[in-house]
């Protein structure tokens, strides 16, 4: 009997103390969690990057230009877009020169620190495209309808253009053949190469989720300094922004004063407004 009971009591006291012991654990592990794993660290960072500005520069025959800022906001659901020419003036070392000239005369990343520097905002990247590259992304990613305000006629050694004013069924050969037109001023082909983008992006974003096949020709046929990590951490901002609705691209309006001397073109106070107000983040 005694045998018994000492057998029940031993039982029931290693009960309550196995039953205490887990108690304490849980408690201990709920006051102080396990820290995050190194893929939950990085997936922290894709939820906390809500905007990214790209510097796309167009690699055109003869010369560079224009240069565009593009922003991927996926605070504000848009992609603000906005062109400025190969003659835009940018101050490096103290000393003026033009956006076509200092970007054939140093590295690409230079060029970029540049243009962040003058007009106060931080870049994400560049991609440098070219007919080639243009021509590549708008067969994968389709082509789209673009309201021409002009008729768009001239010819070269090599080709006749002869696009008619109206709605143009737009394919990366017209895009650049639009870009590269000779008697348009340098206002209107920035104008211009905006609005392209602009409605390119309003009908073709979701073409740009990871894993779609223009997704990786963007990197195939440019020039890029983005990296493979970016890669990944930007595809999130493509996601949120495909869900955005139709129109969620506009062209931002680039007012200069030029300088009858130089024949440089100075952004005009209202259009750094502008810039740091859509890029400056």
């Amino acid at each position: 009997m005694k045998m018994r009971i000492f057998a029940l009591a031993f039982s029931l006291g290693f009960v309550f103390f196995f039953s205490f012991a887990v108690f304490y654990v849980l408690g201990f592990s709920k006051t102080k969690p396990e820290e995050a794993s190194f893929e939950e660290e990085i997936e922290a960072v894709f939820l906390e990057e809500d905007s990214a500005v790209f510097l796309l520069i167009y690699d055109g025959e003869r010369d560079f230009g224009p240069f565009t800022l593009i922003c991927f906001d996926a605070k504000t659901g848009r992609i603000p877009v906005f062109s400025f020419s190969k003659k835009a003036a940018l101050d490096y070392g103290g000393v003026s020169v033009s956006s076509g000239a200092l970007f054939e005369s140093v590295s690409p990343e230079v060029f970029a620190g540049t243009v962040e520097t003058n007009l106060g905002i931080e870049l994400s990247g560049y991609f440098i495209w070219n007919r080639k590259s243009c021509e590549e992304i708008i067969s994968g990613a389709g082509t789209f309808d673009y309201v021409l305000p002009e008729t768009v006629c001239y010819s070269t050694e090599n080709s006749y253009v002869n696009l008619l004013s109206g709605v143009q069924n737009m394919n990366g050969k017209k895009i650049c053949d639009i870009i590269s037109c000779p008697y348009f001023s340098e206002g209107e082909r920035c104008d211009i190469t905006s609005r392209l983008i602009a409605a390119f992006f309003n009908r073709r974003i979701k073409r740009f989720l990871p894993e779609s096949r223009v997704y990786s020709l963007v990197f195939n046929y440019t020039e890029t300094d983005v990296s493979a990590f970016d890669k990944e951490r930007y595809s999130k901002l493509i996601e949120v922004l495909s869900n955005s609705g139709e129109s969620l691209s506009g062209h931002i309006t680039n007012d200069t004063e030029k300088d009858p001397n130089t024949g440089l073109l100075y952004f005009s106070d209202s259009t750094k407004e502008r810039v740091k107000k859509y890029f400056g983040g």
